[in-house]
């Protein structure tokens, strides 16, 4: 129960804040307590594979990105062939974390969004 809370604590302080940022599509639902704690998210104009690269050179954050083993999901959702970019909060992940996570993503958008 407290491994739960913690992930949908910051699965919504992550979902809400990825929200804010202009060009940001977040997949699923709005609700953390809906959802495990991985958010798929795609930024207008940008490869998912650009923006995994450019946050783990730049921001030393780790992602999934791709199909993730669904293509059908990815069909229903109109990720398809592309994906998305998939990010996780865990045991360890901390509120920083998320804000740092926020900040990348908010300059990638901002600075490589066509």
């Amino acid at each position: 129960d407290e491994v739960r809370s913690h992930e949908v604590a910051l699965t919504e302080r992550l979902v809400s804040g990825l929200l804010t940022i202009p060009g940001v599509k977040v997949y699923g639902p709005a609700s953390a307590l809906d959802r495990t704690a991985t958010v798929s998210v795609r930024i207008d104009g940008l490869r998912v594979s650009d923006v995994g690269w450019r946050l783990d050179e730049d921001h030393d954050i780790l992602t999934r990105v791709g199909l993730h083993c669904s293509p059908a999901a990815h069909r229903t959702l109109g990720t398809f062939p592309e994906g998305t970019v998939r990010l996780s909060a865990g045991l360890f992940t901390t509120e920083r974390d998320i804000d740092a996570t926020l900040v990348a993503v908010s300059e990638i958008a901002a600075s490589y969004a066509r």
